[in-house]
Order: C-alpha cells, then sequence, then structure tokens
C-alpha cells in the first residue's frame, strides 16, 4: 500500500481505477492493489454451492400455494441460532435451510412446509477419543426418518470449547444407529457438535456438543 499526495490530480480519490483501490484513512490517501477475495473451493463447499443454486431455482418454480405456506411457516417458528436465541427468518430461507439439507443427505426435496415440529436433540450425547478418531454416542432413535449430523471443531487449545461457527461437518449418522466413528484425525483436543435432522422435512434440531481427546496411533 503506497500513500499518494495529490491522487488522480485531486485533493482526495476514491474507488477503483485500472486494477488499483485508492481511498483515504484516518487523513491519508493511499492506493492498494485490488485483491479478489478468497473462494474456497473444497470437495464438500462446491457440492454444497450446487445443492444451494438447485434449490434457489426451485424456489423460483413453486407455485404462490406452495410459497404462502413457507412464509406462514415463517411468521410462527423463529429459527433457533446456535446461541439458543429464537431469529426470525424469511418462508424463502426457511425453504433454503430444509431443503439444503435434504438433498446433502441424499433425500427428496420438498415443496410445501413441514407440519410437523422439529426433531429433539440427540440424548445422552457423549463423545470418546482415540487413536486418530472420536467414538460418539447417543441414545438411539426409534424409527428410520432421523440422521444425526456431526460436525467437529479442532484440534484446539485444551481446557477450552470448540465454536459452532468454526466446525466443519464431519459425517451424517443413522439416528438408530449409536455410536458413530469419526476416524482420520490429526491428534488434539476436538468439540464435537451433533443434531438431529428429520429426513422426511429438513427441519433439525438444536445442537448438543462434548469435548474428547484425540491420540495417536502408536
Amino acid at each position: 500500500m503506497a500513500k499518494l499526495i495529490g491522487p488522480l490530480h485531486s485533493t482526495e480519490a476514491r474507488g477503483a481505477v485500472g486494477g488499483l483501490i485508492y481511498n483515504t484513512w484516518r487523513g491519508i490517501s493511499y492506493a492498494k492493489s485490488f485483491a479478489s477475495p478468497a473462494q474456497p473451493r473444497t470437495e464438500r463447499q462446491l457440492a454444497i454451492r450446487a445443492i444451494t443454486t438447485q434449490v434457489v431455482r426451485a424456489w423460483a418454480s413453486l407455485d404462490d400455494a406452495e410459497r404462502n405456506t413457507w412464509t406462514a411457516y415463517s411468521e410462527n417458528h423463529p429459527e433457533i441460532d446456535w446461541t439458543g436465541v429464537p431469529k426470525r427468518i424469511t418462508g424463502a430461507n426457511w425453504y433454503l435451510r430444509c431443503n439444503v439439507r435434504l438433498l446433502d443427505m441424499g433425500k427428496s426435496a420438498i415443496d410445501t412446509a413441514p407440519t410437523t415440529p422439529a426433531p429433539n436433540a440427540p440424548t445422552s450425547f457423549a463423545c470418546t477419543g482415540g487413536e486418530n478418531q472420536i467414538s460418539c454416542a447417543w441414545t438411539s432413535i426409534t424409527g428410520t426418518n432421523a440422521t444425526v449430523d456431526l460436525w467437529l471443531c479442532g484440534p484446539h487449545t485444551k481446557g477450552k470449547m470448540g465454536k459452532i461457527q468454526q466446525a466443519r461437518h464431519g459425517v451424517y449418522a443413522p439416528g438408530e444407529t449409536s455410536p458413530k466413528v469419526i476416524s482420520g484425525l490429526t491428534p488434539g483436543t476436538y468439540t464435537v457438535f451433533a443434531r438431529v435432522i428429520d429426513e422426511t422435512t429438513g427441519l433439525a434440531s438444536t445442537w448438543v456438543s462434548d469435548v474428547a481427546e484425540v491420540t495417536e496411533a502408536p
């Protein structure tokens, strides 16, 4: 970044010209080269982007009656964020959330809003660390329409809890099958987050979490 005197033959310049960004900070004019924002392109990120594009296009093809079901749903069902605080979102956002989850799990998308409540969070959730792996256990969920969605944050500082905003998706597991082992992990402390997703509606429970220590195989 270079400091400028009389940038572009003026007392001050702001904006982009020829690949350079001009601005003023604390009375000092400067110019810097434009850098495109980083675009992560892991295999999973690309898959989720493709699914999201598909769902956005599907929303545009719904008829008014179908959209109205989502609008009505949004008015009576605020989303619970990661802190446990209810947050109101639009019908289109509810449609996006539910169907991205369903398609990501390999299930069928839905055109009308759910009429059943969201599932309960996993009970008795506990994680046990091992050699390059974590075993995640919960009380088996009766039926075959529940998936446990597992996310991991780590390795992080020992004695601290990871944050869901920093977690990455680990694996989907059938709700009736417990425990689920996540392998191939780097040694260290992990916080594992879990929620239940309804395989018919795409609705998700609140998060639960536990911490486990992964050791290195000899």
